[in-house]
């Protein structure tokens, strides 16, 4: 028997009693050991728990670090089966989403081997993932945003900002400014039932907005991620957006995604009689632009 054997078993002990932080040293120290006697696979089996284990914790970071090891190691090995290097790619694909990267090419990956493997959990998993890809808004998705945008708006500002502003975001508003806007506008999800959308004008991310039904799902990653490139694209070398104050889920969004407080500041926002004067924080971002 391997040193790194019993402490698999464990580590397996401790997740069933419920002691996850002691699951995942004994993962990590099973790893460090397969890694002195280079035991290939079995470093990566344990690279894959370490990986697991920290994204549940909230270690974004270090469980991709760990993943994409774990995927290198299988791909580099004639042993590895098309299993493990899928449930590899699933575990990158999702760090990669907790940190607001775009995962959609591991994704597919991974549902390829997921169907010759005929593991059904795992391709009704990628094609629910997949279907966080970001688009071009269709026509079909108009009204659908307009309902998201409206919702999105009263649950993230009622309470916040003046009541005239309140007054005046009617239904018929936000479907009079979707309308105009859409061209311009990327979509995540199906066509004709987004889960989100952003707006991009000039250096501003002018619009950002998930369905609550969405949230916890990776897709504000997803959405930051496309939305970022687009501006990256286009030569932003900083972006800004407006954030209301006092909106403090999105504020921590933004934060947790690299976005920074600069300030705050009044910006004119567009109604249907005309531009409202609003305090806002102002979050800034510098781009990668030479990366593209």
């Amino acid at each position: 028997m391997q040193d790194f054997e019993p402490l698999f078993v464990a580590a397996r002990q401790a997740i069933a009693a419920g002691h996850r932080d002691q699951a995942r040293d004994l993962y990590a120290k099973a790893a460090d050991k397969a890694r002195a006697v280079g035991a290939a696979i079995p470093l990566a089996h344990a690279l894959r728990h370490v990986s697991d284990l920290d994204r549940e914790a909230g270690r974004a970071e270090p469980a991709l670090a760990a993943a994409d090891e774990a995927v290198a190691l299988y791909r580099a090995s004639p042993d590895a089966t098309d299993l493990d290097l899928a449930n590899a790619l699933r575990l990158s694909a999702l760090a990669r989403e907790a940190l607001g990267q775009a995962a959609t090419d591991l994704w597919r990956e991974a549902g390829a081997l997921y169907q010759d493997a005929d593991v059904e959990a795992g391709v009704e998993e990628v094609a629910r993932r997949l279907n966080l890809a970001t688009r071009a808004a269709e026509p079909e998705d108009l009204a659908p945003l307009a309902r998201l945008w409206r919702e999105g708006w009263s649950d993230a500002h009622n309470g916040i900002v003046p009541e005239a502003l309140v007054a005046l975001r009617t239904p018929e508003s936000f479907e009079e400014r979707m309308a105009k806007a859409l061209p311009q506008v990327r979509a995540l999800g199906p066509v004709g039932a987004p889960l989100g959308f952003h707006l991009i004008k000039g250096d501003e991310l002018n619009q950002f907005y998930l369905a609550s039904a969405a949230r916890g799902t990776g897709a504000a990653g997803v959405l930051m991620a496309d939305a970022e490139m687009r501006l990256a694209e286009a030569g932003v070398a900083t972006a800004w957006l407006a954030c209301a104050i006092g909106n403090t889920r999105a504020a921590r969004f933004y934060e947790k995604a690299g976005w920074t407080r600069a300030g705050v500041e009044t910006v004119p926002t567009e109604t249907s009689e005309g531009s409202f004067p609003l305090e806002v924080w102002r979050y800034e971002k510098r781009l990668a632009i030479d990366a593209l």
